[in-house]
Parts: C-alpha cells; structure tokens; sequence
C-alpha cells in the first residue's frame, strides 16, 4: 500500500479559513518586498542618499518576512489541521493579524522610527509599532489556541501518511505556544526598559524556541511536496512521528533555563544559542535523510510539477548550507545572517511551492507553471549569491546590520562580497515580488467554485 503524506482539502468552514489565511500570507509577503530593494542597494560599494533609512527598512522587512509571512501560512496548515470548532475564533485571530501587520506598517510615518536591530523581532521604539506588536501577538495567541482546542485527535494519532503530516504540524503550534509562554514569562520576570539591549533579552528565549515551529512545518512541507511530485518518499509514518517527536522534546526543556539562570544572563543566552544549535535540526535531519535518498532515485513524472520539486531540493539545499555555516559562526559577523538567511530562505521556498500546490487545491485557477519555474529558479540563485556573498565577507569580518559603504574589509577585486550580496539580494527580492505577481491574479479571480473545494491529490 503506498503511504499518501499529504492532509485532505474537503468542502468545509476551515478550509474557507484557511484560504483566508493564504491571502494574508501573499499580502504580507508582497509588502515585506517593499523595503529590502533599497536594503541590497544599501549593501552594495556604492554610496547611498539614505543610510538612516536603512535600519528601518531593515526591522520592518525583517518583522514581515520572518514573522507575518511565515506565521500566516502557519495558519493554513494549522486551520487544515483542525475541524470546524470555533471557527469564528479563527477569524477573529485572523484579523487581529492583518490589523496588527497595518498598524506597524504605517507607524514610521506616525513619529520617529527609532529602529533598534536586535535579534528575533527587531524594533521601532515608537508606540504605535508597539500597539501593532501586541494586536498581532493576540491574534497569534488565539490562533494557536484554537488550533490546539479544535485539533482533530484521532486522526493525528493515526500511524499514516496523513496521520504523520497532522502530528508534525501539531509540534509546530505547541513550540509557538511554547514560545508565546517563553515571551511571557521573560516579560514579567525582567523589569520594564528600552532600548536594543532590552529588546534582545526580552525576545531571546521566545525567539530561540519559535525557530522550532519553522523546522517543524518545513519538514510537513517537505513531505507533502514530495507527495505532490508523486515522489513516494522511503520512510514509514511511525519513523516519521518519531522523527517530530525528536525534534520536539527539546522545546520542552524551555522552563528550565527560567528557573536555573538569571533571564538574560550568559548562562542563559548560552542554553537556548546550543537549544537551537543541538536540538533544532533533529526533525530536518532524520526527515531528510530519507527524502534525499528517494529523491536520488525518483523524479516527477509530470512535468507540470517540476517547479515543486525544484523548490523542494532547493529547499533542502539551501537548509543544509545554513546549517552547514552555522558550524563556522564566531564573532559577530555576517557569517550568522548568512546562516540564518539559508535557514529562513529554505523554509520561505518550501511555503512558496507548497502556495502554488494549494491554489488549485482550493479550487483557484493553475498559476502560470513557466513564470513559476523562472521564480523559483530566481529566487533560489539570487539567495545562494547573497548567502555566499554574506558568508564570504563573514569570514574577513564584514559586521552584520551595516551599510556596505562603511567597512573596508580589505578585498580588492572586479567583485566584492558586498557587490555579491548586493547583486543576489536584488535577484532574490525580485523574485520574491514576481512570486507575489504569479500568484495575485489567480487569488484576485478568486475560486472557480467558492462552495466546491477540489480535494487535494
């Protein structure tokens, strides 16, 4: 019997909800691509008008990419995952997302910026971005709540394909809820302040253990990508929940450094750096040892779904090198962006091709298949050169948040590392924003059949 890793896509309200979620995800991530344009050019050895720019761009483009875009297609998998229970909770999480992602998009314009790059959630001390943090993290908090309160159990428990996909997402929404305790507990446990140093320790255990939930939901993309491909991937579903398992026990070593070490002190940054470090790559791993044996040896046989499988080895590629520089990480220097770029960057391409296999699983029209081959080929090279280009110039210490124009790292040549991290940056976000235009026509059309959902192949 062949093992099927892919969650159905039936006529339902939580499928009409997470269709909802899937167009706020497309938003936030058109509207991330506004600012990091002028952050690559910024990189680069030329001179810019607009350095104090840059840092503002910087948090606002990171907040969207890394936090609204991946949180929101977290809300697809996680509403297919549940069953019609409280599904007007569901909404309103939903809402809360997208005001809170309106509030903080249009706070620089409400006062000073005030832009602090510190780790996780970089900041504008300005109390209307501040407003827009705390709408957004409600609409989060409820969003997981209702996941776990309407979770089907039974199904989630089963020893199949689907059964395995269902557990690993449910790890994803308990390391967020783990993280949201984590925010929470660092916040009344540390007295009130401001500035970078404030905002690094307030986020450093949430933010650490949140980079779990990503891996985890990558790992079902995988799975399902795979599926999608007709790519029947070597590994029974009990190893498969074991693998989720695995790579979910860690997170709940979380209370630990609370009640051990000083929050914020060095013992306890050290404990969640090697929570991350040790424990975070156990699921990718066990998960894609078997995926990369099977891809060796399969490949689509349709060839209308070769941007998925090119997306998923590029997925795979790209976690490995971030993986891979992470060994190599010492001082502060762009070495951990570019560790961290490979890591995010494989989890973005992953919930990229998993959108352009969903729309016409809900029933939207087939995206332009040659303009999404261009885009993931684009978007895969361009983050390669930025990622080299970052490692490259890590290793001559090229500091991490600085414009190009200020450090002299001491490369001479037709080439630098800020030219390449400039150039591939610009490809990258490109792509990024012809994702967006592949994409938006087929959800502006909107579904063939709103009350008809196509079940998912």
């Amino acid at each position: 019997m062949t093992i099927k890793y892919s969650l159905p896509i039936e006529k339902s309200p939580q499928t009409t909800l997470a269709v909802g979620w899937l167009y706020v995800a497309v938003g936030f991530l058109l509207a991330s691509g506004i600012y990091p344009l002028l952050l690559a050019m910024a990189r680069t050895t030329y001179e810019m008008p607009w350095k104090d720019f840059f840092y503002t761009a910087l948090v606002l483009h990171v907040d969207f990419t890394v936090l609204w875009w991946l949180v929101a297609i977290a809300g697809v998998f996680w509403t297919l995952n549940s069953s019609s229970r409280q599904v007007m909770t569901g909404w309103l999480s939903l809402i809360l997302v997208v005001a809170g992602g309106i509030i903080i998009g249009i706070s620089p314009l409400t006062g000073d910026a005030n832009p602090l790059t510190n780790n996780y959630i970089p900041m504008l001390e300005n109390r209307i971005f501040i407003k827009g943090l705390l709408v957004f993290g409600g609409g989060v908090l409820l969003l997981v709540l209702r996941s776990l309160w309407s979770l089907q159990c039974s199904k989630s428990r089963e020893a199949t394909g689907e059964g395995a996909l269902r557990f690993g997402t449910l790890t994803g929404a308990i390391a967020v809820l783990v993280a949201l305790i984590a925010l929470i507990w660092t916040f009344m446990d540390s007295p009130i302040s401001s500035g970078r140093s404030y905002y690094e320790a307030l986020y450093w255990a949430g933010g650490h253990v949140l980079q779990f939930a990503h891996t985890a939901l990558l790992c079902v993309s995988w799975l399902w990508l795979a599926q999608a491909c007709s790519i029947h991937v070597a590994a029974k579903p009990k190893y498969i929940m074991a693998a989720f398992i695995l790579g979910m026990a860690p997170v709940l070593m979380m209370p630990w450094p609370f009640l051990a070490y000083d929050i914020g002190g060095p013992e306890f940054i050290t404990w969640f750096v090697r929570l991350m470090r040790e424990g975070n790559g156990i699921a990718p791993l066990l998960i894609g040892l078997p995926l990369v044996w099977t891809l060796m040896s399969q490949s689509p046989a349709d060839k209308n779904h070769r941007h998925l499988y090119v997306a998923l080895i590029f997925s795979i590629v790209l976690f490995g090198l971030g993986g891979v520089l992470g060994l190599f990480i010492g001082e502060s220097s762009t070495l951990i962006t570019a560790h961290y770029h490979g890591s995010i960057v494989a989890v973005t391409m992953a919930f990229m091709a998993m959108t352009y296999y969903w729309l016409p699983a809900f029933g939207f029209a087939t995206p332009n298949l040659k303009w999404a081959r261009i885009q993931v080929y684009a978007y895969a090279v361009g983050q390669i050169m930025h990622i080299v280009g970052l490692a490259w110039g890590g290793g001559h210490g090229m500091k991490r948040k600085v414009v190009g124009t200020t450090q002299d790292i001491g490369i001479q040549g037709m080439i630098t590392p800020q030219d390449l991290v400039g150039v591939g940056g610009v490809v990258a976000v490109l792509s990024g924003i012809l994702f967006a235009f592949v994409v938006l026509p087929v959800m502006i059309k909107g579904r063939k059949n709103a009350n008809d959902e196509v079940a998912a192949s």
